[in-house]
């Protein structure tokens, strides 16, 4: 009997706990999204924004081209902040799509970490949902890549928790399922990983470098996301698929973080060479198998024929992650990174070089960064058009 009143308490007291925790998420999720509804546009940075398209991009935009608006690295965080990361990532997605709503863009394109990962999993779900729900609601089609903080992780890593605090489907709940809803956006299946959007002869593709499994090991994550990078198997069997298909098309890759280095080394914790050789490979028109020496999670063995695909040649891959500018050729394919659209005060601790030397300050232009890009298949160019902590204008050859 005593035992059973002693089980009985202790339950009781489970239950007590568990739903006070419920309810504390309950009541930090509705504080959350009440909080981030009363952040608008500033009239200032729209009409900057406006102003950068109307006398740069538009002279250069024709019917034939791909026009795009791109943000990558926005880590918002649920904090105030008017040095670093924080809110301010959030308005420079609401004031780029506001400008862009009255722009002629075909599409609003997000290179990955929206959030930073750093808060609690209630905030940063809070923040994903109401990320995604602007960019609903704007006028464009839009596509929404994964970072390597989309998960969370960065708050697991901090606060030495011993469960994730992301369950296996929030990203893909609250993020790429509404990518996909949207007819513009196409991929093979249900579950593949690549998708690419068309105009005319242009094609962009769209990979995930945080192709990493999702393995609980007692509660925690066999992969810390953050920290691992990388292409599995289904999905380069899948740009393989999509490559075979393209025929005549002038090809744009996209992702989160950088495939390969200058050397040509693989820059992900796996896999990123292999892609830069399915690149090259379909640049050559060769067929033949492509495989690593691992095994399991991400080993790789597959097979390719590219000798159908008429003219078509992957020109560019476009990324963010690294929070600096820079471009390279390897194999005549070039690769170009986007800087952060995030705050970066030239004080904070873990500013880059890059970011110093633009002296980011709150409520300047120099707050945000951001990224018009032409695709003009007419003139074969490339052409990119920066504002705030960007450069202005570089081109590539398509």
């Amino acid at each position: 009997m005593v035992f059973f009143f002693s089980f009985k308490y202790k339950f009781n007291i489970y239950l007590t706990k568990r739903f006070f925790r419920l309810r504390l998420s309950e009541f930090i999720s509705v504080q959350t999204d009440n909080f981030l509804r009363k952040l608008k546009p500033r009239p200032f940075f729209t009409e900057y924004i406006e102003q950068v398209f109307r006398k740069n991009v538009e002279p250069n935009v024709s019917q034939n081209c791909l026009t795009l608006s791109v943000l990558t690295d926005t880590h918002e965080k649920a904090v105030a902040s008017s040095s670093y990361y924080g809110l301010n990532g959030v308005r420079h997605i609401i004031e780029a799509n506001k400008a862009c709503d009255s722009l002629p863009v075909d599409y609003n394109i997000h290179l990955g970490d929206l959030i930073d990962g750093s808060d609690k999993p209630e905030i940063s779900r809070g923040l994903l949902q109401f990320t995604m729900e602007n960019y609903q609601n704007s006028q464009r089609p839009f596509y929404v890549l994964e970072g390597n903080h989309d998960e969370n992780d960065k708050y697991d890593e901090h606060k030495f928790i011993t469960s994730a605090s992301f369950r296996r489907d929030d990203y893909y709940n609250l993020v790429t399922k509404h990518d996909f809803e949207q007819p513009e956006i196409k991929r093979l299946s249900l579950g593949s990983k690549v998708a690419w959007i068309d105009k005319g002869d242009i094609r962009v593709i769209f990979l995930n470098t945080s192709d990493i499994p999702y393995i609980l090991n007692g509660g925690t994550k066999k992969y810390d996301f953050k920290k691992v990078r990388g292409v599995r198997e289904q999905q380069i069997e899948d740009l393989i698929s999509i490559l075979e298909k393209t025929i005549d098309k002038h090809v744009v890759a996209f992702g989160h973080a950088n495939l390969i280095s200058q050397s040509g080394r693989s820059a992900l914790n796996f896999n990123g060479d292999l892609v830069q050789k399915i690149f090259t490979s379909f640049n050559n028109k060769d067929s033949g198998q492509l495989r690593n020496e691992l095994s399991g999670d991400f080993g790789v063995n597959v097979r390719y024929n590219f000798t159908d695909t008429g003219i078509s040649t992957i020109s560019n891959y476009i990324c963010g992650h690294m929070h600096y500018e820079k471009c390279y050729k390897v194999n005549g394919i070039s690769h170009i990174i986007l800087n952060c659209s995030a705050l970066m005060g030239k004080k904070h601790g873990l500013t880059t070089d890059y970011n110093k030397k633009w002296d980011r300050r709150y409520n300047e232009i120099s707050e945000l960064a951001g990224y018009f890009i032409n695709i003009n298949p007419d003139k074969m160019l490339l052409q990119i058009f920066g504002y705030g902590a960007a450069t202005r204008f570089v081109s590539f050859e398509i």
